[in-house]
């Protein structure tokens, strides 16, 4: 036991001696040097030379330079579709037929503006003699037929009212039925299926309300005719009663040839309707069907898309980005652009601006509004990008070679815009140096009014200011300098 002790006793004399020694040779250091131990350490290095890469990153989307719109050649009920969205189709393929009930309309409306130029001619004949009892009971027959026809006419009006108001009344509630399905969709309370569910029954009542809208226009048309038959009926009548008694009778004769014109104007417009009126809408070039707008069962409307084809290769293709409008100065046509995205994979383009619009526009960003620049990129060779995919688009605007970075972190900034750094001196203090600001390079920033040689304080804490006095950390990239 007792040479247990006397070993312990040794180490710990041993040690007391060591740290005895560190003590002594830290104090001599530290006068060597004339730095206290409690100085400030920081962390230093050199500018280093890089190549900066200046960019201008944007966000948009692929999209087609050529495409062609189907719009309808005449305004009747489709019967049907032959094609569908990914269809490649040829110049001169049928696309849409649509269903020849029309031309009877046309048929009957034309055989009424006949029927009112036989009445109109009947009438001017009728006005240069004088009147028979036969002749005035035919005018009242007349009268009462065309009134009868219009009452006819504007009860199915007033039922074509009630089933629109009705329908429309419906469609609100569907629409409303959709926004809290796709409420309940976004929360992942409903399926997909679900929200699928709510838009087609959104979209089969829209179509029948345009059914419905198509009838009541088509029977409006027959009410003009109707009311104009009346109208023609009753001054055919007056002026059989007034025939050879009224001072100015001679008018009548003008009135008559007045509707004689009209009707023969009716006939004119209802004949080129029927001439103009196409059974079949066919493709006008090759290509690929990307969007359809109609369907079957719903009436065509004239000016209204029915349909698009294009070339969907990749030569036929361009990249459609918006710039924030402060971004703007710094692109121009001919600046390269490195193109990714989700859609791509790891895959990243190689583009080339090709076009910048001339006129700033305004894009809602988030609940913001934000005037952009639209630029349109090309992208040789072939790739896997297609209409409709986003993707992220950096456009290199500069190239910086050879220029001195130093870490973000090590910039200080202050009120007025001034920036600067601190430099450990050769005694070891600091020196505050006003900087010129370059451009970004992952976590360092190029910078104007430094040397090589200088040795700039890597992460500057608050409480460093001009002249202090600090104990210098060597960094790695220091001792591969020297």
């Amino acid at each position: 036991m007792n040479k247990k002790i006397a070993i312990f006793i040794a180490i710990v004399a041993v040690a007391i001696v060591f740290i005895g020694i560190n003590i002594l040779n830290s104090r001599r250091a530290e006068q060597a040097s004339g730095i206290p131990r409690n100085a400030t350490p920081v962390n230093w290095a050199y500018p280093e030379a890089q190549t900066v890469i200046s960019t201008v990153s944007a966000r948009g989307s692929v999209e087609l330079r050529d495409k062609v719109v189907v719009f309808p050649e005449t305004q009747a009920q489709i019967l049907t579709v032959h094609v569908k969205v990914g269809d490649e189709v040829e110049a001169g393929d049928v696309l849409i037929t649509y269903d020849s009930a029309i031309l009877e309309v046309y048929e009957n409306q034309l055989a009424e503006a006949q029927l009112a130029l036989r009445t109109a001619q009947l009438g001017l004949e009728a006005a240069r003699i004088a009147p028979t009892n036969m002749e005035i009971l035919s005018a009242e027959n007349q009268i009462e037929q065309a009134r009868s026809n219009i009452s006819s006419i504007e009860a199915a009006l007033a039922q074509n009212e009630l089933q629109i108001t009705q329908l429309t009344e419906n469609i609100i509630t569907a629409r409303n039925s959709f926004a809290d399905t796709q409420t309940l969709f976004e929360s992942g309370v409903v399926a997909r299926v679900e929200l699928d569910n709510a838009a087609e029954a959104v979209r089969r009542l829209e179509d029948q309300l345009a059914i419905l809208l198509a009838q009541r226009d088509t029977t409006e048309l027959g009410l003009q005719p109707a009311r104009e038959a009346e109208r023609l009926a009753v001054a055919g009548l007056d002026e059989l009663l007034q025939r050879n008694s009224n001072p100015q009778a001679v008018n009548q004769l003008r009135v008559q040839q007045i509707a004689i014109e009209r009707a023969q104007l009716s006939i004119e417009q209802i004949e080129k309707s029927i001439e103009d009126f196409v059974s079949e809408e066919i493709a006008g070039v090759s290509g690929t069907v990307i969007n359809l707008f109609v369907t079957e069962g719903e009436i065509s409307v004239m000016g209204r898309p029915m349909l698009e084809i294009a070339d969907i290769s990749s030569e036929n293709i361009v990249i459609v980005v918006h710039v924030p409008e402060y971004d703007a100065g710094n692109i121009s046509v001919g600046q390269e652009v490195e193109i990714s995205g989700r859609a791509i994979g790891n895959d990243v383009y190689d583009g080339v601006i090709e076009r910048i619009h001339p006129i700033a526009t305004q894009r809602m960003s988030g609940t913001n509004v934000e005037t952009v620049i639209t630029v349109e990129i090309t992208v040789d060779g072939e790739t896997r990008l297609r209409a409709g995919n986003t993707v992220d688009a950096d456009i290199v605007t500069k190239i910086s070679e050879d220029t001195l970075v130093v870490p973000l972190m090590s910039t200080l900034s202050e009120s007025g815009g001034v920036n600067y750094v601190y430099l450990v001196t050769d005694d070891s203090t600091l020196e505050r140096r006003d900087i010129t600001l370059g451009e970004f390079s992952n976590m360092f920033i190029e910078v104007f009014g430094l040397e090589e040689t200088s040795r700039v304080v890597s992460n500057p804490a608050m409480s460093l200011h001009d002249g202090m006095l600090v104990r210098p950390i060597q960094p790695l990239n220091a001792e591969a300098s020297e």
